[in-house]
């Protein structure tokens, strides 16, 4: 089953070009909202495993497949655009 459609990519690049436009304080609440989404998501990902069930593969868990990657994504450009402008904001001083 594929898991991870092409609007994901085509979302991260929007998403990173605002997220860089944000200051330090704004851009990293966004990446600890998205870390609370990703653990919630994990954790629903987990109790489906824990019912024996393989959400990576059933059908029926594509919606929760999909919302992983998409949190996923969102969380991975949150945090580069975090740990890339601190480096940024670092080199210039």
């Amino acid at each position: 089953m594929e898991i991870r459609p092409e609007f994901i990519d085509a979302f991260a690049s929007i998403d990173r070009a605002r997220l860089s436009r944000m200051d330090e304080a704004a851009s990293s609440a966004h990446l600890d909202a998205r870390e609370a989404v990703r653990h919630y998501v994990e954790a629903l990902w987990q109790d489906v495993e824990r019912a024996g069930e393989n959400p990576e593969t059933e059908e029926k868990y594509r919606a929760l497949a999909v919302v992983r990657e998409l949190i996923r994504s969102l969380t991975v450009v949150a945090f580069d655009v975090t740990h890339d402008g601190a480096g940024a904001r670092e080199s210039n001083e």
